[in-house]
């Protein structure tokens, strides 16, 4: 066993620590980063306007806590639905729709500015007129007339283009935009110069006058093409050729169990296993959970599925208090407890530790990959309904579940985890009590 694990350190190190610290993949992982705070806030808004303000909803609808019928003065029926409090409700929900429109329906535009702000920094190009550069890029690919159910032209934009929907062509926009135009922001020839007595905001926009002028050139004439082809808009090929399919794919349970397996398997090497796979959950399983946070789909395999699954290790830290009679172990499980409670792992993962430790290579796994196979049933045989609130990866064990489905149903579902979990880890730490303290410092 032990050969093994050197032979496949020897070979995948290397490679897993290029990856990780591509700057590539770093500046995509910054830039969903940065969105985070407009998705959580999206969410809460989303949260209020489905769950709480919704006059047929959880808390005030007759098939949930009912309070609708209090705050209405006793109203039932038809006269419950004309009321003004229902008018009210409605509302406010559209107040609330519309955050969740800049979190979730504006997402890939707020990706492109994002994503081409950070790849200028890594590319030594200046952020602000890169990531306004993208921006002008991505509208100019995105179709400016709707077309309406008799057939017609309807001007304005479709949020379709700007939502869930667009994330790989976001990511492609940006990254060919942000290119050209700091390739051609380096070259002195193609940059305007300004006598010094200019002043320096109008000198600057004379400087990349030019670049900006050929990237968004190269952007028209594109678009022409295909249109003059006769083909789909750019967001559309992408996604129907690309990200669809991707999607598709991905909810195979095969394919969510290969990827936590990949995630929590470099996580035994110390190598951050989500860093290792960014790739994949930014552009498969973040579109997921944007689907299912503006209800346009309900895939079980989401961000915000793998994140409520985060908490298996408390599983470990239970294990150890039950069963182990080893000192270290269970003076480093007080330690980690209350890190464990926001599902930080590090104090364990490295203060036991986890990593590099054999006995629990084995359970390390096996946890998340039970969790999912118990969450694709459940989910899948409508005991609980999909992530579809996207809440902080912080989140205590029992409330991200219950907040992420909005149901008490997603609670449970985590203390399920949780028990299966202990009941995974249990034989391991016995087994490890027989270990001495001397081995395991060797």
């Amino acid at each position: 066993m032990g050969s093994v694990i050197s032979s496949f350190e020897k070979i995948m190190m290397p490679v897993a620590a290029k990856i990780s610290s591509n700057k590539y993949l770093l500046a995509m992982r910054d830039a969903f980063s940065m969105l985070l705070p407009f998705i959580i806030v999206g969410s809460f808004f989303g949260i209020m306007e489905w769950v709480i303000l919704d006059p047929w909803g959880t808390v005030m609808g007759p098939n949930g806590l009912n309070f609708g019928y209090a705050l209405s003065g006793g109203l039932t029926g038809d006269a419950y639905k004309v009321s003004d409090f229902v008018a009210a409700m409605q509302s406010l929900q559209g107040l609330c729709n519309n955050v969740v429109t800049v979190g979730f329906g504006m997402f890939s535009f707020l990706l492109v500015a994002a994503f081409s702000y950070r790849l200028a920094g890594i590319w030594g190009g200046d952020k602000f007129s890169t990531a306004l550069t993208a921006l002008g890029a991505f509208i100019i690919v995105t179709p400016q007339q709707i077309i309406g159910k008799a057939g017609d032209k309807i001007g304005g934009f479709s949020l379709d283009y700007f939502g869930n929907r667009a994330v790989l062509s976001a990511l492609i926009v940006a990254t060919v935009a942000s290119w050209i135009f700091v390739k051609l922001s380096k070259n002195k020839k193609m940059c305007i110069k300004m006598p010094d007595t200019v002043p320096p905001a109008v000198a600057k926009s004379f400087e990349v006058l030019v670049p900006v002028f050929i990237t968004l050139s190269v952007f028209t004439i594109f678009t022409a093409t295909l249109t003059w082809l006769g083909l789909k808009p750019l967001n559309d090929l992408i996604y129907q050729i690309i990200q669809a399919p991707l999607m598709g794919f991905s909810q195979g349970l095969g394919f969510s169990l290969l990827y936590q397996f990949v995630v929590w398997f470099f996580w035994w090497f110390g190598i951050h296993g989500h860093n290792v796979t960014a790739a994949v959950q930014n552009m498969v399983y973040m579109p997921a959970q944007l689907a299912n946070q503006d209800g346009t789909a309900a895939y079980i395999f989401s961000n915000g599925f793998f994140e409520a699954g985060l908490m298996h290790i408390m599983g470990l830290v239970i294990a150890i208090f039950l069963f182990s009679k080893k000192e270290s172990w269970r003076a480093v499980a007080k330690l980690g407890v209350p890190a464990m409670l926001f599902n930080i792992q590090e104090p364990l993962a490295f203060g036991l530790p986890i990593v590099l430790n054999p006995i629990l290579l084995i359970p390390y796994i096996l946890a998340p990959l039970a969790n999912t196979i118990i969450g694709w049933l459940v989910i899948s045989g409508g005991l609980v309904p999909i992530f579809r609130f996207v809440v902080p990866w912080t989140m205590p064990l029992f409330f991200g579940g219950m907040i992420g489905t909005g149901s008490l149903a997603g609670g449970l579902l985590q203390i399920v985890w949780l028990v299966v979990d202990i009941i995974i880890y249990a034989p391991f730490v016995i087994a490890s009590n027989k270990i001495k303290d001397g081995y395991e410092e060797e």
